[in-house]
Parts: structure tokens; sequence; C-alpha cells
């Protein structure tokens, strides 16, 4: 858990996780999520479908440690997906709440 204690205690570095694009694609729909922050915290991340079902994915924070800038998650294309968001719980601290959701 270093790279917990050096971002929240030893740097106080910024958390900004975004929805960058929400697109279709040849595996179905394709979301587009990119750190623009300092702060490498794994993403939770709430799928809302045309007939209302929630499909939760917990992106692990290696994909940040690794270097990576974006990741992209690839989920089925129906349902359709009608709302996209980063931490739908609230319990993170991101600088920038209004890049984490995307409505169709």
């Amino acid at each position: 858990l270093s790279w917990f204690w050096n971002t929240w205690f030893y740097n106080a570095w910024p958390l900004d996780q975004a929805i960058t694009s929400v697109t279709p694609d040849a595996n179905g729909v394709a979301i587009t999520i990119e750190d623009h922050g300092l702060a490498p915290m794994p993403v939770k991340l709430a799928v809302t479908r045309a007939d209302r079902t929630v499909q939760r994915i917990d992106i692990p924070v290696d994909v940040w440690l690794n270097g990576a800038r974006s990741y992209v998650v690839h989920v089925a294309a129906t349902p359709g997906v009608v709302r996209v968001e980063i931490d739908p719980d609230g319990l993170f601290p991101d600088i920038n709440r209004a890049n984490q959701v995307w409505i169709k």
C-alpha cells in the first residue's frame, strides 16, 4: 500500500478521474476513463442500462500504477447504456465530480 501512503499523506496529490467518452464499438460499448490527477486510486464504475439495471465494475489501482493515463472498459451493448458514473457512492475525494458522469 505504499502508493496509498505516498499519495494521501506524504504528497497530498489531487484525485481527478474522468469519463471522457462512451461510444459503440465492435465489442459493445467502450467507456474511456482518464486519470487527470496525480493520485492513483481504483475506479468504482456504475453503468446504468435502459432497463434500469445497474452493472458495477471495479477497475484496480494497478492500471494507474503501471503508468496508464487512460483505460477503456468494454461492456455489452444491450440493454442500452443510458448513464455511466465513476464513484456513484461518493467515497473518493475527487476534485471535479462534474467529469465523473456521462448521461445519454
